[in-house]
């Protein structure tokens, strides 16, 4: 059988680690900061939403360009990929 410490380890891997990443439907998770954000059904706009964040973590980090300019990538691409991701999804009603 199992002891405290086993049952405690798969707990967090079964039920607390994949609840730490989960996104509720709809919304895309920011890696840095974790703030989630609403898709929106046009691209423009979900272009402008993903921008106006990661300004956010450009202005956190003015005082270091490389990290500041490494964190906008970094972020950038990770919504974007979230956002077509969730977009090549079939969508069940």
């Amino acid at each position: 059988m199992f002891d405290a410490e086993q049952l405690r380890a798969l707990y967090e891997k079964v039920i607390v680690d994949p609840n730490k990443t989960a996104v509720r439907r709809g919304f895309v998770k920011c890696p840095e900061c974790g703030k989630e954000i609403l898709m929106i059904p046009t691209l423009k706009v979900m272009h402008s939403a993903i921008e106006n964040h990661v300004k956010e973590h450009k202005e956190q980090l003015k005082g270091d360009l490389i990290k500041s300019y490494q964190a906008a990538i970094f972020v950038r691409l990770s919504l974007v990929s979230q956002v077509l991701s969730y977009a090549c999804r079939p969508q069940v009603p």
